[in-house]
């Protein structure tokens, strides 16, 4: 398994080669144990105590830390620790590296890119007057979205690991089982691997039995037993202990004695897949985000099926949902992400669903990395 500082090394040169000449980037954090700075884990793999500054220009990188945090610093950056006051500090770098333009961590529509509380925005403004700060958004956006070669190889590791378990599975389901079973076997495997689920112990997998189950981001209580003519649906991923993640989606159906899987399951299942294949040959490189969304959408409704309520797919990383561009319709509640356009590098999930009336809700989810000419399917698609 990769080493984590590879990742750091990788992603803060990086952020150095998007950053324009003069701009300074500014990743402020404190307590980041307890309330965390979503970027910081991307540049350096250290929690900071006291205020701390971590600036970054195309040439050179610094940490204004206080002093008993200094250690845990890694490598690539110059440490300029402090007692008592970092401003006299921060005054110094700031002579060193002249910005031009001052980016922080503030967005309006992509959570990961808004890392900044409004009491620590209100210091910065005051540490760094006259000059104006600015939304690091398009930058972060990007260095979240556009995977290293590392970064690629550690996500492609998180999805064999989770097919590894949706196939142990498939093999095991019985009649009789019910959600909190399938999350228990899960759970276990996770743990196995010294993992953890994608989303949370408390929250994935996803799991839903039968025709009243409905789709629910939360570990479902629900008691229902899978029976034969029943369809279940999991979401399920796992995140590695180098950090990075899967999140795949698998429909299985138990049927009935002597019987075959019904013709209305089959058709469900075949204008889902095929859907997602509309909206993977539309991935490309350069083509917005919400035009992979419509020919997804089109295809499904199309096929005589009513449109999913979210979006095709998003980006994937260390976070399950990991900022940057949406592959998703121009709704009010995605603002710009889905504006945004395709870049090579990129991880995306490839996911919508039906209900199939009388046996429960089809599912599909497939993890994708944009190339030249195109993607690679990191999963193995599920076909029947």
């Amino acid at each position: 398994m990769l080493h984590s500082d590879r990742f750091h090394a990788e992603k803060r040169l990086q952020a150095q080669a998007l950053l324009a000449p003069g701009e300074l980037w500014v990743i402020a954090a404190r307590e980041s144990k307890e309330r965390p700075e979503p970027v910081l884990k991307l540049l350096a793999d250290v929690n900071v105590t006291w205020d701390s500054l971590f600036l970054l220009s195309r040439d050179d990188a610094a940490a204004i830390v206080g002093r008993f945090d200094a250690d845990a610093v890694p490598d690539g950056w110059r440490v300029r620790p402090y007692d008592a006051d970092l401003t006299g500090v921060l005054n110094e770098e700031l002579r060193t590296f002249q910005p031009r333009r001052v980016l922080v961590n503030i967005s309006e529509t992509d959570p990961l890119c808004d890392g900044l509380t409004v009491g620590l925005y209100r210091r910065l403004q005051g540490w760094f007057a006259p000059q104006e700060l600015h939304s690091a958004e398009h930058l972060l956006g990007q260095l979240r979205s556009v995977k290293t070669p590392a970064e690629q190889q550690a996500l492609r590791e998180a999805v064999d690991v989770a097919e590894a378990h949706l196939e142990a599975l498939r093999h095991a389901l019985r009649p009789g089982w019910t959600a909190p079973d399938v999350v228990k076997f899960m759970h276990e495997r996770c743990a196995a691997v010294e993992g953890e689920p994608s989303w949370g112990w408390s929250s994935c997998p996803n799991v839903h039995i039968g025709p009243q189950a409905r789709p629910s981001h939360a570990l479902s209580a629900d008691t229902q037993p899978l029976e034969p003519g029943m369809l279940l649906h999991i979401d399920y991923g796992v995140r590695l202990p180098h950090g990075y993640c899967s999140d795949i989606q698998r429909t299985y159906y138990l049927p009935r004695d002597g019987e075959g899987i019904p013709s209305e399951v089959q058709q469900a299942f075949g204008a889902c897949w095929q859907a997602i294949e509309e909206g993977a040959n539309t991935l490309r490189p350069g083509v917005p985000g919400w035009q992979v969304d419509a020919a997804a959408r089109a295809t499904l409704v199309s096929l005589g099926y009513p449109e999913y309520q979210h979006a095709l797919g998003h980006g994937l990383g260390r976070a399950t949902h990991d900022g940057g561009t949406l592959l998703g319709p121009r709704w009010p509640r995605y603002g710009a992400a889905v504006e945004g356009q395709v870049r090579v590098g990129e991880v995306y999930t490839l996911e919508l669903g039906t209900f199939v009336e009388g046996y429960g809700f089809v599912g599909l989810e497939e993890d994708v990395v944009v190339q030249e000419n195109g993607l690679t399917w990191l999963s193995q698609r599920q076909n029947k």
